[in-house]
């Protein structure tokens, strides 16, 4: 016998070992351990814990009470004093009888449970403290742990806790006092364990404590007779019970017992008495007319409407029923029924009607729907007040849920059904908050952006005004030396006003050129010819693009000789009316000693302030100009070979124009990972679990550049990591192994409208690993996925087959693929893979791809026609044939250098090709000049090393989407 023959016969005995017989033996010989304990202190009354200790106590024995002292709220280095579940009813019974009976049980290797060694004596210590502080009086509050169980050290640490948690339950809202007031004694927990041979029961009359006797049933050795013990075989009965019920097993256990073919005999069980599984008492909430109870509990009169949780039934005009399981499907529905009810119970509450909320056990569902109901229609008195999602808190939830627990003892709602009803609460509370948010960062920017246009405007008012006081100045002395030349001054006088004169206007001149970096005849010559300029190049070019595309002769233009060696000594002529250019000044001859106006330009301007004005002052030239000029030879004529050969490019150049963000779109809450675009649709994947649908052609709202999205599918019980649009229907891949999808909303659905979220109409189940990619073949309905187990997998998405929906499975070895995308026929689809290949295969022959080797792990795959631009990790995007596996480009486009790697790409039909990096830049390519690229934007900020998620062209523009929860529309 080999090693695994060996396994195999090891885990069939160790299954065996464990079946529903042996389990249901061994539970039956530890609860007679139980009724021993209880005949020997029968004053007490026995209480079994939840969940597990139902089993071991006979019906008949049991008080009609439970409690829930949870193993985990006393896990090592993770002591916990749970509110929720503070177990107050328990307090009239220890007042009643002077001390009770808790039963419980525990797994292989432990003589007890964590909620008896831990839990347990920290209830009682903490309950102890309060009682002293309110009482003020000697009350024995120390924390008794079981000996060679928790050590002394751990009870030490679990002793400084105590005084925190007791404040915590007087700043509750729990009456502590009025619970307690029949406790003449501390509690304090005895322990019991099958170790013990109780012969002589003991007694507790003179103690000075109430005792809480907590017995371990189980047994930690083999105490089995014609069976195979399990120790603590009741634990984790969702497991292996199936529909069976402690209350069937003791009304029925001569039948289960009797026979190890117990599964059927429990199928017969559960058929015959249903009715055991819908039991449960009805209680009111504090002073609120809303109930709690039981499925049985619909039978009871005086209510005015009813909400059933369970299977699906009739509803009527005050009967509503709610489709929702008690498993972890039912975290879903119940997302989904709470807004159901609360619409159904407003007008119930209003007219202070008595509800009655009920589910099988009275225990979970109904728990979770009346604390909704509670927070959103009570005020902290219980009195009926409509609270706005907005202004509902933690702490209004929890002092609900405090109300229920403390009056509906059987109380017991999973934390996943309270987190579906707090996050139905806060979700429309925060959707206001962030729109508040971003209304006011919008806001802010735009005073932000204002403030510094006033403070540019000021700065060159300031600038302004000091250039005109300058030249005031100089008109001011220039007058005065005109005065005094009228008046007859003497030469010496003139001659001092006029080096005042020109000392003022090269103050001037410089005022001037720090404003606006160009002399004042510099600015009236520029000025003055730029028309004339414009027109004059505007015929040229007009001439030598006919000349190209017809082939005519052209004459060279007329050359005009820029005087670049006058520009630079400063010998700029005045043009007068009849077009003759001179130099001159203020009328004064250059040979007198009169003071020089062109000494106001700066003589040692340099080049490029000089080549500026060459068009000014080009002068016109003269026949005899014309005759020293070389002979110019005509532009020859283009053949019509090369002419035609020109002509027949079909592809477009692409657009250089400035790129700009125009929208910003902000809807999700953590990073976007996939967008898809269709016609006006786009959609958005995000690790936030949620895909979003939004309307390109929707006008942004007034004063901000953002819209708000048309729907939210939710479904994904993680991150959302590729989304792809359909038709009718808009498909998403996840971290939680399946692609689910959404009917896509109607047309007459808005955007302005109260979005509410939409749920799943499908779901693709079959990976076993996060689904990377998803692509979608509309013409042949199917369904690509990608995962990271190792598997690509074909669904069809034909509402026909939507039992067996799958109908491939692709492996490639142990290459894991990364992302995938069909043709547009559906008749070919390529797979990238973290190794670095592409493979397309043909969907007719699958077995026979084309492979080509990019090098380095594939992060996206874009495709036009039978161009595929392929992303890579190395930060190249390699462009390749999908028929031949030939590349476009020898080296592909090295779009980022490393350590940045490229994490989207797209392809549009003129050549460009758009790529997004990890550093959060966004270029713009043009793949036929690969070297650089035709525009930058850094248009996404960076989060744990991840910037821009994907790209696509849409909307007249592209979008991007980013690790900083953002998409953005930007175009030209």
């Amino acid at each position: 016998m080999d090693n695994n023959d060996i396994y195999q016969v090891s885990e069939k005995l160790r299954q065996e070992s464990r079946s529903m017989y042996n389990r249901l033996r061994s539970i039956d010989a530890d609860a007679q351990f139980v009724t021993h304990v209880s005949e020997m202190l029968t004053e007490y009354p026995v209480i079994a814990n939840e969940r597990c200790g139902v089993w071991y106590v006979d019906p008949q024995l049991a008080h009609s009470d439970t409690v829930y002292f949870k193993s985990t709220d006393g896990h090592t280095n993770n002591w916990k004093f749970s509110l929720r579940r503070a177990n107050t009813h328990i307090f009239p019974i220890l007042a009643q009888y002077n001390g009770c009976i808790l039963v419980d049980s525990t797994r292989k290797g432990k003589r007890m449970p964590d909620s008896f060694s831990r839990t347990i004596p920290i209830w009682c210590a903490v309950w102890n403290t309060a009682v002293k502080i309110l009482r003020n009086t000697e009350w024995d509050c120390k924390l008794y742990t079981p000996p060679r169980v928790v050590s002394e050290s751990e009870n030490s640490h679990m002793s400084k806790l105590v005084p925190v948690f007791a404040d915590m339950l007087l700043k509750s809202g729990i009456d502590v006092r009025e619970l307690t007031k029949g406790m003449k004694k501390p509690v304090r927990p005895i322990w019991i364990t099958r170790d013990h041979r109780l012969t002589i029961p003991p007694d507790f009359t003179d103690a000075e404590f109430c005792p809480i006797v907590c017995v371990s049933a189980s047994s930690t050795q083999d105490c089995s007779d014609g069976f195979m013990y399990v120790q603590g075989a009741a634990d984790d009965h969702e497991l292996w019970a199936g529909k069976l019920t402690p209350q069937l097993f003791w009304k029925y256990k001569e039948q289960l017992l009797g026979d190890k073919n117990t599964m059927e005999i429990v199928d017969q069980v559960v058929s015959i008495d249903r009715d055991v599984q819908m039991s449960g008492g009805v209680s009111f909430i504090r002073n609120t007319n809303v109930a709690v109870g039981g499925q049985m509990a619909t039978s009871v009169p005086g209510f005015d409407a009813v909400i059933s949780c369970g299977e699906r039934m009739g509803s009527s005009e005050k009967h509503l029923c709610l489709s929702i399981h008690d498993s972890k499907k039912g975290q879903t529905e119940m997302a989904t029924a709470i807004p159901l009810a609360l619409q159904f119970v407003e007008p119930f509450m209003r007219n202070n009607s008595r509800i009655l909320v009920c589910c099988a056990q009275g225990t979970n569902l109904s728990v979770s729907i009346a604390l909704a109901i509670l927070t959103k229609y009570t005020d902290d008195n219980g009195q009926f007040q409509v609270n706005e999602r907005n202004v509902i808190t933690k702490q209004m939830i929890q002092n609900r849920l405090l109300w229920i627990t403390t009056s509906h003892a059987k109380a017991n709602p999973q934390r996943a059904m309270l987190k579906q009803a707090r996050g139905s609460l806060f979700e429309r509370a925060l959707g206001l908050m962030q729109n508040e948010w971003r209304r006011m960062e919008h806001e802010r920017m735009e005073w932000e952006v204002e403030r510094i246009r006033l403070k540019a405007k000021i700065s060159a008012s300031e600038k302004r005004i000091a250039q005109l006081s300058t030249l005031y100045t100089v008109s001011q002395k220039h007058v005065a030396m005109l005065e005094t030349m009228l008046k007859g001054g003497t030469k010496g006088e003139v001659k001092h006003v006029a080096s005042e004169v020109k000392q003022a206007a090269n103050e001037a001149r410089q005022a001037v050129k720090e404003v606006s970096g160009i002399g004042v005849a510099d600015i009236v010559e520029v000025t003055r010819g730029t028309r004339e300029r414009g027109r004059k190049l505007l015929e040229q070019c007009m001439e030598e693009i006919e000349a190209l595309t017809n082939g005519v002769d052209l004459q060279p233009p007329e050359i005009m000789a820029a005087p670049l060696e006058s520009l630079r000594r400063g010998e700029f002529g005045s043009v007068n009316s009849k077009g003759d250019t001179s130099s001159g000044s203020l009328g004064v001859p250059k040979d007198t000693d009169e003071p020089q106006l062109n000494g106001i330009i700066e003589s040692d301007r340099s080049a490029s302030d000089s080549l500026l004005l060459v068009s000014a002052h080009m002068p016109k030239r003269t026949s005899d100009d014309e005759e020293s000029q070389p002979e110019q030879r005509p532009i020859r004529r283009i053949s019509e070979q090369r002419r035609r050969r020109r002509m027949s490019l079909t592809v477009d150049e692409v657009d250089n124009a400035q790129w700009h963000e125009t929208r910003v779109l902000a809807g999700h809450m953590d990073c976007v990972r996939a967008i898809s675009v269709q016609n006006d649709l786009m959609a958005s994947a995000a690790d936030d679990g949620l895909v979003v649908i939004w309307d390109l052609a929707q006008k942004p709202r007034a004063r901000a550049r953002d819209m708000a999205p048309k729907s939210i599918c939710r479904g994904h019980l993680a991150a959302a990591t590729s989304v792809v649009l359909g038709a009718d229907c808009v498909y998403a891949g996840g971290l939680d192994s399946t692609v689910r999808a959404w009917t896509l909303p109607t047309d007459s659905t808005s955007a302005s409208d109260d979005v509410t979220g939409v749920f799943p109409a499908r779901e693709f189940v079959g990976h076993t690993d996060a689904v990377w990619s998803v692509a979608l073949a509309p013409r042949v309905s199917l369904l690509a996925s990608a995962s990271a187990d190792a598997t690509c997998r074909i669904w069809s998405t034909d509402s026909r087959m939507s039992s067996t929906p799958l109908c491939a499975t692709w492996t490639s070895g142990k290459q894991v693929p990364t992302c995938v995308s069909f043709t547009d026929d559906g008749a070919r689809l390529t797979i990238g893979y973290d190794s670095g290949t592409v493979d397309v295969r043909d969907m007719a022959a699958a077995n026979n791809p084309v492979m080509f080797d990019c090098g380095s792990r594939i992060t996206q795959i874009a495709r036009y026609d039978n161009v595929y631009a392929v992303a890579c990790v190395s930060g190249v995007v390699h462009l390749c044939d999908s028929r031949t596996g030939a590349s476009v480009l020898s080296t592909g486009i090295s779009a980022y250098p490393k350590p940045h790697v490229v994490t989207a790409v797209d392809i549009s039909s003129n050549s460009s090709v758009v790529t997004g990096g990890s550093d959060g830049v966004v270029k713009w390519w043009d793949w036929r000049r690969p070297l650089t690229s035709v525009c930058e934007i850094r248009a996404h900020k960076q989060k744990a090393d991840e910037g821009v998620c994907a790209v696509a062209y849409a909307a007249g523009g592209v979008l991007s989407a980013g690790a900083d929860s953002l998409i953005k529309l930007f175009q030209q």
